[in-house]
């Protein structure tokens, strides 16, 4: 079967400034060798300290860079490395959420024009009326109310915000989210909401997911499937129940003493260790 995503061999690095004039330049490895395969429906963790190459590593799955080495595929098909002309048809099928909702959104638009924007290039055929429609529903879908529509982003909250943006990204009906850091920047009691806003929305779109964050409980919370970044490369790679009971990596297990989580982590349970209701 042909994955959904497929990671073969990435490199990625980004050029130093130099020190002096007549001084090599220097390259920081941000990316090295990182091959991994996403089923569709699936959810994939990618988790490391800062400076690890996981958000990296994220852009170039949705070809906003281009590797120096290695590709990527979307269904079988190279995406990597290509044109922005023969990406463009496949960009409304990959989205992507960020951690800060407030900086992923134009202050000067309404964000019912910030949701719709998208549909703009994916269906252009659409009329008003239409675009209009599909964005109360999809505000519905984030537990927000069709009547913001006309609201600007400053009149929400960090919590609102990442509902926004989670529709925008929602909007152009993709098979693959991915999030870097979706709740980093976000209160804890509102990161429950959104992590179970994000759990419900896979199952009812039947999306995958890949999700990168720093915190375990994260990544244990929403994922099937778990790759450990250290240092651009990948230190372990297995299934989220294999990796919390037995962690092969002196890295993982140094992530996991650093960073106590709860015994059941269980989607329904708050990752800080209490019952939440969807968000």
């Amino acid at each position: 079967m042909i994955p959904l995503l497929e990671a073969r061999h990435l490199h990625h690095a980004y050029p130093l400034p130099r020190q002096g004039l007549f001084e090599r330049r220097r390259r920081i490895e941000a990316v090295r060798d990182v091959s991994f395969r996403l089923e569709e429906g699936r959810t994939l963790g990618i988790v490391g300290e800062s400076g690890s190459g996981k958000s990296t590593l994220a852009r170039l799955l949705v070809a906003l860079e281009k590797p120096r080495g290695g590709e990527v595929l979307f269904r079988g098909e190279r995406i990597s490395g290509l044109p922005e002309k023969r990406i463009r048809p496949v960009r409304p099928l990959m989205q992507m959420i960020f951690q800060d909702p407030f900086g992923s959104l134009d202050p000067r638009m309404r964000i019912g024009e910030s949701i719709a924007e998208p549909l703009g290039v994916a269906e252009p055929w659409l009329e008003a009326g239409e675009r209009a429609g599909r964005v109360a529903a999809m505000l519905e879908k984030v537990g927000l109310q069709p009547a913001m529509m006309s609201r600007y982003p400053h009149q929400f909250s960090g919590g609102q915000r990442q509902r926004i943006a989670i529709a925008r990204a929602l909007i152009t009906r993709p098979a693959l989210l991915v999030a870097d850091e979706p709740v980093s920047a976000l209160d804890v009691s509102v990161q429950a909401q959104i992590l179970n806003l994000l759990f419900d929305l896979k199952l009812e779109f039947g999306l995958s997911l890949v999700v990168i964050s720093h915190d375990l409980a994260v990544v244990r919370y929403l994922c099937d499937e778990v790759i450990v970044m250290e240092g651009g490369r990948v230190v372990e790679q297995a299934e989220t129940g294999r990796l919390f009971a037995a962690p092969q990596a002196a890295y993982t297990r140094a992530l996991m003493a650093a960073m106590p989580l709860p015994p059941d982590a269980r989607p329904g349970t708050d990752p800080a260790g209490g019952d939440i209701s969807p968000g």
